[in-house]
């Protein structure tokens, strides 16, 4: 079990709660760095970064909001598999509405993601790692607890940086609270 896809769960509840991150820009009116309409996706298609033996690629998991966290996997497998065996077809590429880059399996645990247009933004996961917490009520006690990063880049012509804000924190209540997770499906 990949916990990508454990993540891919918690953003899509996320964007249940905002939906304007979930959208694209109309490339009929983006010009000159003006946008006159974007459009909100109903659909959670997350383009994935695969680091293939055939190089990076992005096909996207399809409708993630009506999947369990096994058949997200799944599908992050296949695509991986099918990526690995040049046999990824153009509708694997196709209506990606949100971008997920993780270099947690190669070992980065921070970086800048740069946004799949015409998607309105990405973010990306880092390495898990050990970072010490302190214990509230114990004089000088700190205990090692597991910690992701993750950074997100949006588009501020439609997505200003409170509401990232916002979703950030209610990204990590998901993560940190998995029962949420749980409840909310």
């Amino acid at each position: 079990m990949s916990i990508l896809a454990f993540l891919m769960k918690a953003l899509s509840l996320t964007l249940n709660e905002y939906p304007h991150v979930n959208s694209i820009v109309d490339p009929q009116t983006d010009s000159e760095g003006y946008i006159k309409q974007y459009v909100i996706k109903a659909d959670h298609n997350f383009s994935i970064a695969i680091d293939s033996k055939n190089g990076l690629t992005t096909p996207n998991v399809k409708k993630v909001q009506t999947k369990s966290i096994l058949d997200i996997n799944k599908d992050i497998k296949d695509l991986i598999n099918r990526s690995d065996q040049g046999g990824l077809i153009q509708d694997d590429f196709n209506n990606g509405t949100f971008s997920v880059s993780s270099v947690g399996n190669i070992g980065g645990k921070y970086f800048v993601p740069t946004i799949l247009r015409p998607a309105a933004a990405i973010i990306a996961i880092g390495k898990a790692h050990k970072v010490p917490k302190y214990m509230e009520g114990k004089e000088n006690m700190w205990e090692p607890i597991d910690c992701i990063t993750f950074s997100i880049t949006a588009d501020h012509r439609i997505i200003d940086g409170a509401s990232i804000a916002r979703f950030s924190q209610k990204l990590k209540q998901y993560i940190e609270n998995p029962n949420l997770m749980l409840i909310s499906m």
